[in-house]
């Protein structure tokens, strides 16, 4: 009586099954960030153009892109990274007040 979520619903159930730490998928209509909410992971929907697309059929040009599936936002910030060619995020960590 459940539904894993979008497209990447394959992914984001392996990521919540701890099957693998991360998955991709890609995210037009919200095929990475539906299965994240349902599946109760992290999702990341970036910015068109933020990764290489190489290899990747688009639906739609204008609204395509590839996103993480992740256990956490931590993890979704360090797979950004590496996905960019860093070696290390450039976004520092700090401790939430209030």
């Amino acid at each position: 009586p459940r539904i894993p979520g979008g497209s990447s619903s394959g992914a984001g159930v392996a990521v919540a099954a701890g099957l693998v730490p991360v998955a991709m998928g890609t995210d037009t209509g919200g095929s990475v960030r539906i299965p994240a909410a349902l599946n109760g992971i992290v999702g990341y929907k970036a910015t068109r153009g933020r990764y290489a697309m190489e290899g990747v059929y688009p639906l739609a040009k204008s609204l395509d892109s590839l996103g993480p599936l992740c256990r956490t936002v931590k993890d979704a910030v360090w797979i950004d990274a590496a996905m960019r060619g860093l070696t290390a995020p450039e976004i520092v960590e700090r401790p939430l007040h209030g």
